[in-house]
C-alpha cells in the first residue's frame, strides 16, 4: 500500500507540474518559499511558477522514451539532507530537445541510500544516492521550447536547487585549439574581416546560450596525470550573448547565430566551447582512449611558438569535456589539428584513426537516445607559414571512411591572404575567415541534422573510394556530395601522386572528370600514394579546382596504394 500511495503521489506531481511553451518567460521577483532552497539566480530574474496551461501537444513525448530513474524504491527512500548539483546546470541553460534529460551531482557518503528528485516541464525523476553520486533521468523527452522554465532538483524537506529560464533546443559542442578560441571580439575589431561578422547581432533577445571552458581555467591543476575534474571548472556558467559573446569562439557564436536565424528563432541554441591554445589531438583524448592508443601522459608532440602553451595528453578532456559528457547534444563542431602537424607521436600520420577512436568513445560516453550524433570537422585552410598542415589536412579527409556521420567542412576557397600580418608579424595560422566558415558549417548542420536543404548542395565533394589498376598506373576516385556533378574551371588541377621510389609529390600524367562522381588519374610509373589539396598553401581555384556543381570545393585526402 505504501508503494502504491507513493506512486500515486508521483503521478499527481507530474500532472500538476505541466508548463506551457507559448512564449518568452515573464519577469518575476518571487523569492523561494523556504529558507533551505539554494536558488541559483546569478543576475537572472526568477520565472513564474509552472502552471497547468500546457496543451497535450506541447508536452508530447518522443516515441522512444529513455529509461526512467524514478522507481518505487527511489520514491520510498528517505530524502537526502544535503547534496550538490553539477555546475553543468545553471540559469538560462539549454537542454537538448527530443533526447534524455539527465541531471546529476554528488553527496557525502552519509547520504548514500537516500533520495534526490527533479522536475522540469511536467517531467519527474528520482534517484538513490550511491557511492556519493546520483544521476536522474527524467521520465520523458521534450520538444523545443522558447519559454524559460524552472528546473527544480530537491529532496523533499532537504536541500533544493532551482535553475530558472531553462530553455529546450539544440546543444552543440565546439572543440579545438586557438582557432576555436579566436573570439568574436577579434572579428569585431578586424577591419579586413567580413562585414557581416563585424556587424553580427549580439543581443539578449536572442535565445542563444553560451558556456565556455578554456585552458586558462585550469590554472593550478596538476597536469600530466590521470586525474579528472568531475565538476565543471569554469565558474562563468551559462551566459547570454551580451554577457558572453565577445569572449566566445567566433566560429561557435556565428554558427549558433546562423542556425538560430535559419530556424526562424523558434529553436534555442546552446553552444558549449572547449578550447586549448596549442593543444594537440592527444590533449582531447580520455585516459582510456590514450591508453588504448599507447600515448604517453608526458608533454610531447606539440609545437612550440610564441604565445602558444603546449598541453599534455588528456588534459583538455579530463578537466573540461569530462564534466559535460552526460549531457546529450545535437552535434560536435571540431576545428583542431594545427599542433599535430609536426607531432613526434605520429598524430600527423595517424590523425584519422585516432580521431575516429575518440568519437566512438564520446558517443558511448554521452549514451544518448540519438547515439551516433553527427560530427562536423573544419578542414585546415591554406596556410602561408612554415607549418606542414598538409599531412594532417589530408588525413582528415579519410575520417568519414573510418566512422559514420562525420562530415568535412572544406575551406580551400575561404582563405588566400598571403600578406596578412598581426602586430607586424606575418600570421596566417589564425585566419579571420570565421564568418565564412560558419556560413558553410551552419548550412551543413541544417542539411544533415535539421533537414533544411541537402548535403549534396552545401557540402564539398568528399572522397568515397579509390581503386587502383593492377599495374598501379591508374587510380579511379569516387566522390559523394557532388550536386548535379563534379566540375572544374578549365583543366583539372590539385591532385598529386608519389610514384616509384620518389618521396615527393608530383603531378600525375593525366587527371580527368570521367563521370558525375568520378575522377580518373594516370601515371607513367606505378603509384604509391595519391592525394588532393596536398600542399600547405594551395588555394581554390588557383592551385586546385575540383568542386561540386554548386561551386563548393572538394575536400583534401590521401590514400596509399595497399601493400601486398
Amino acid at each position: 500500500m505504501k508503494r502504491l500511495i507513493s506512486f500515486l503521489i508521483c503521478a499527481v506531481m507530474i500532472l500538476t507540474c505541466a508548463a506551457g511553451c507559448t512564449g518568452k518567460p515573464e519577469d518575476s521577483t518571487a523569492e523561494p518559499d523556504t529558507e533551505n532552497i539554494t536558488t541559483v539566480t546569478d543576475t537572472e530574474e526568477l520565472t513564474d511558477e509552472l502552471t497547468e496551461t500546457d496543451t497535450e501537444e506541447e508536452t508530447t513525448e518522443a516515441e522512444t522514451l529513455p529509461p526512467v530513474t524514478e522507481d518505487l524504491e527511489a520514491m520510498n527512500a528517505e530524502p537526502a539532507a544535503k547534496f550538490t548539483v553539477s555546475r553543468a546546470f545553471g540559469n538560462g541553460m539549454v537542454l537538448q530537445r527530443n533526447d534524455y534529460i539527465r541531471i546529476w551531482g554528488w553527496a557525502d557518503s552519509s547520504e548514500n541510500g537516500k533520495r534526490v528528485e527533479a522536475e522540469f516541464a511536467g517531467l519527474h525523476g528520482a534517484a538513490v544516492i550511491a557511492d556519493g553520486e546520483w544521476t536522474i533521468t527524467l521520465g520523458g523527452t521534450l520538444p523545443e521550447c522558447t519559454e524559460g522554465r524552472t528546473l527544480r532538483v530537491f529532496a523533499a524537506d532537504g536541500a533544493s536547487y532551482e535553475f530558472n529560464d531553462v530553455l529546450v533546443g539544440d546543444v552543440y559542442w565546439i572543440v579545438g585549439q586557438s582557432n576555436v578560441w579566436y573570439p568574436v571580439s577579434y572579428i569585431k575589431n578586424e577591419p579586413l574581416a567580413n562585414e557581416k561578422g563585424r556587424n553580427a547581432e549580439i543581443s539578449n533577445d536572442l535565445q542563444i546560450r553560451l558556456n565556455r571552458t578554456f585552458a586558462g581555467d585550469f590554472a593550478g591543476i596538476q597536469i600530466g596525470t590521470n586525474a579528472v575534474s568531475r565538476d565543471v571548472v569554469n565558474r562563468r556558467g551559462w551566459q547570454k550573448p551580451e554577457q558572453g559573446a565577445m569572449d566566445f569562439s567566433a566560429l561557435g557564436y556565428f554558427t549558433a547565430l546562423m542556425l538560430y536565424e535559419q530556424l526562424e528563432r523558434k529553436v534555442p541554441i546552446g553552444m558549449i566551447e572547449f578550447d586549448g591554445n596549442g593543444c594537440a589531438l592527444h590533449a582531447f583524448l580520455p585516459n582510456e582512449v590514450r591508453d588504448e592508443l599507447n600515448i604517453s601522459t608526458e608533454k610531447n608532440g606539440v609545437y612550440s611558438a610564441p604565445g602558444v602553451n603546449a598541453h599534455v595528453s588528456s588534459f583538455m578532456y579530463n578537466h573540461g569535456m569530462y564534466s559535460f559528457q552526460k549531457m546529450p547534444i545535437t552535434a560536435i563542431i571540431w576545428y583542431q589539428g594545427e599542433s599535430d602537424c609536426n607531432s613526434t607521436n605520429n598524430n600527423n600520420t595517424l590523425y584519422a584513426e585516432r580521431f575516429a577512436t575518440l568519437i566512438r568513445y564520446l558517443r558511448n560516453a554521452h549514451d544518448q537516445l540519438h547515439h551516433d550524433y553527427p560530427v562536423y570537422v573544419v578542414e585546415l585552410p591554406p596556410i602561408f607559414l612554415q607549418f606542414d598542415f598538409a599531412q594532417v589536412r589530408m588525413n582528415m579527409g579519410t575520417i568519414p571512411q573510418l566512422i559514420n556521420d562525420v562530415y568535412i567542412c572544406t575551406t580551400s576557397d575561404l582563405w588566400s591572404d598571403r600578406t596578412y600580418y598581426i602586430d607586424g608579424v606575418r600570421n596566417s595560422l589564425h585566419p579571420y575567415n570565421k564568418w565564412e566558415i560558419a556560413e558553410r558549417m551552419s548550412a551543413m548542420i541544417l542539411a544533415r541534422s535539421l533537414g533544411v536543404g541537402s548535403l549534396d548542395e552545401v557540402s564539398g565533394p568528399q572522397m568515397v573510394s579509390v581503386e587502383f589498376s593492377e599495374d598501379k598506373c591508374t587510380a579511379t576516385i569516387k566522390y559523394k556530395y557532388v550536386g548535379e556533378g563534379l566540375t572544374s574551371d578549365g583543366k583539372l588541377k590539385g591532385f598529386k601522386v608519389m610514384t616509384g621510389n620518389k618521396y615527393n609529390w608530383a603531378k600525375p600524367a593525366t587527371m580527368e572528370i570521367t563521370d558525375k562522381d568520378t575522377v580518373v588519374i594516370t601515371t607513367k610509373q606505378p603509384m604509391r600514394s595519391v592525394s588532393y589539396f596536398t600542399l600547405l598553401d594551395d588555394t581554390f581555384p588557383k592551385n586546385l579546382n575540383l568542386c561540386s556543381s554548386t561551386g563548393v570545393p572538394a575536400g583534401a585526402f590521401r590514400i596509399d596504394v595497399p601493400t601486398e
